[in-house]
C-alpha cells in the first residue's frame, strides 16, 4: 500500500515535470522539479535507487536542463570510482569468506553478553576501515550475527537476539560516516566538492576532523545504548570452536587490504587519490594468476550503487548549475540574521537545516544539495569554503529513522528487528548525539582551525 503510494506521487510530480518541459516553462523550475522527483524516488524507494538514478540522467539529456559534461559529470568524479573499487573489493572478501574467518577468532574471547554487542560493534567499525560499502558489509555481517543468535539459542522474540542485531547494523553504519571511503553521502560530498569547487578532499583531514568526536562517539554510545534497552544475562554459553587456518588467499587479501588502507591514510604526503589507490587495489584482485577473483567475476557484480552514487553526485552539480541551491539557500538567509549570530549558532541553523531536509529524504540527499550550497553558506555565514562543506557531515551521522539509510534499513529487515524497537534506540541516539556529540564536533573543528 505504501509502495503503491508513493509510486503514486512519483507518477505525479513525473507528470508535472512533464507539462513544465512541454509548455515551455522556465528551466529553474523544471530542473526543480526534477530534482524533487529525483530526491522522493530515493528517499521512497518506489522504484530502485539505480533507476532512478537512470530516470534523472535520462530525462537530463532528453531535455538539455544541463549541459552534457554536467549531467554525467558524476561519472568523471574520483568518488564514483571509489564506489567501484568498493563493489569489487567487496565481491572478494566475501567469495573469501573473510568476515567470518576474523568473526571466528573476536568469538574466541567472548564470555558476557556485554562482550558481545562490543564485538559486533568493534567487527563493524573495522570493516568499515577496509569495505568501502555499507550495504557491502551490512550483507556480509548480517549473516554472521544472524547464525550467532542461532548458536547461542536468542529466540526470535528474545530482547538479546535485537540486542546483537540493532548494534551490528548501527555500529557497522553510523560510524562509518566519518570515514570518508566508506559510505555513499562521504563519497558524493567528496565527488561534489570536487566537480564543483575543484576541492579534493583527502582521506587524512577528512578523518581528523570528523572520526575522534563523531565517529568515535556513534561508536561508543550505540553499544551503550543498545545494553540498556535489550538487556541481557550476563555470562552467555558459546559452543567450542576452533577457527579454520588462514587460508593463503585471506593471507593475500589481508596485505591487500592493509596495503591499501596505508596509502589511504598517507594520502596527504604522496598526494595519490583515494579512489586510484582503492581503484589500483580492486584491478589487482582481477589479474590472472594472482587468484583472489576471476577476470569474468567483474559481470557479476551488482554496479547498482554506483550509479546511484554517480546519479547523487549529478544531481548537485545541476543544481549547482541550475541556480537552484542560491536560490533556496537564499530564502534561508532570507529569514534567517547570520550577521548578528555568534558562529556556533551558524553552525546549528546550518545543522538543523540539513537534518530537516534529511527526515524527508535520504542521507546521500544531504550532500547531493549541500554541496552545490557551499558556496552560498560560506558566503552568508562569512566562513571559509572548507567550513562551509563540512558543516554538512555531522547530519549523516546523527538521523533519526532506518529509512534515511539504505544499508540500516536493508539490514533490520533481513535480520526481522521490529523496527519499533529500533527506532526506540534511534531516538535516543538522535537526541543524545544532538546535545552533545554535534556541539564537541564544533568545538573540536574549531580547535583544528576548520570553524571559525
Amino acid at each position: 500500500m505504501q509502495k503503491n503510494l508513493s509510486r503514486a506521487v512519483g507518477v505525479v510530480l513525473g507528470a508535472a515535470f512533464l507539462v513544465s518541459i512541454a509548455a515551455g516553462g522556465s528551466t529553474l523550475l523544471s530542473t526543480a522539479l526534477l530534482a524533487l522527483l529525483t530526491a522522493f524516488l530515493w528517499a521512497t524507494l518506489a522504484i530502485p535507487a539505480e533507476l532512478t538514478a537512470l530516470l534523472f540522467f535520462t530525462a537530463l539529456l532528453l531535455t538539455g536542463l544541463a549541459p552534457d559534461h554536467v549531467a554525467l559529470a558524476g561519472f568523471e568524479s574520483k568518488a564514483v570510482w571509489l564506489v567501484f573499487a568498493g563493489l569489487i573489493l567487496s565481491e572478494v572478501i566475501g567469495r573469501h569468506d573473510m568476515g567470518h574467518a576474523l568473526f571466528d577468532r573476536l568469538l574466541g574471547r567472548l564470555k558476557s553478553y556485554r562482550a558481545l554487542i562490543w564485538l559486533v560493534a568493534v567487527t563493524g567499525l573495522l570493516m568499515a576501515f577496509f569495505i568501502p560499502s555499507a550495504m557491502g558489509r551490512v550483507l556480509l555481517l548480517s549473516p554472521l550475527v544472524l547464525a550467532l543468535a542461532d548458536r547461542l539459542g536468542f529466540a526470535a522474540d528474545d530482547p538479546r537476539r535485537h540486542g546483537l542485531f540493532t548494534a551490528a547494523v548501527l555500529g557497522t553504519v553510523v560510524p562509518a560516516f566519518t570515514i570518508i571511503t566508506s559510505n555513499v553521502p562521504n563519497l558524493v560530498l567528496m565527488g561534489a566538492a570536487e566537480a564543483i569547487y575543484d576541492r579534493t578532499l583527502t582521506y587524512g583531514e577528512y578523518l581528523l576532523l570528523n572520526f575522534p568526536v563523531l565517529g568515535l562517539g556513534a561508536f561508543l554510545l550505540i553499544p551503550l545504548l543498545v545494553l540498556r534497552l535489550f538487556p541481557g544475562e550476563r555470562q552467555i554459553s558459546l559452543p567450542q570452536s576452533r577457527p579454520a587456518p588462514w587460508t593463503r588467499d585471506q593471507i593475500k587479501i589481508g596485505f591487500l587490504l592493509a596495503v591499501t588502507l596505508a596509502f589511504w591514510t598517507t594520502d596527504q604526503l604522496h598526494g595519490i587519490s583515494a579512489a586510484w589507490i582503492g581503484l589500483a587495489a580492486a584491478v589487482f584482485s582481477l589479474m590472472p594468476g594472482i587468484g583472489l577473483l576471476p577476470p569474468q567475476s567483474i559481470g557479476k557484480v551488482n554496479f547498482g550503487p554506483w550509479f546511484f552514487a554517480a546519479g547523487s553526485i549529478g544531481l548537485g552539480g545541476v543544481v549547482s548549475h541550475s541556480g537552484l541551491g542560491d536560490l533556496l539557500w537564499g530564502q534561508v538567509a532570507a529569514v534567517v540574521p547570520f550577521d548578528s549570530l555568534p558562529n556556533p549558532a551558524k553552525y546549528a541553523v546550518v545543522q538543523a537545516t540539513a537534518m530537516v531536509m534529511a527526515s524527508v529524504t535520504t542521507l546521500p540527499a544531504i550532500p547531493a544539495v549541500f554541496t552545490p550550497l557551499a558556496g552560498s553558506i560560506a558566503e552568508s555565514l562569512n566562513w571559509p569554503l572548507d567550513a562551509a562543506l563540512m558543516v554538512q557531515v555531522p547530519a549523516f551521522v546523527i538521523f533519526a529513522f532506518p529509512f534515511q539509510a539504505p544499508p540500516v534499513l536493508v539490514g533490520l529487515t533481513f535480520l526481522a528487528v521490529p523496527l519499533p524497537a529500533a527506532m526506540k534506540l534511534m531516538a535516543r541516539f538522535f537526541l543524545i548525539a544532538t546535545l552533545i556529540l554535534s556541539p564537541l564536533h564544533y568545538l573540536w573543528g574549531r580547535l583544528l582551525g576548520v570553524f571559525p
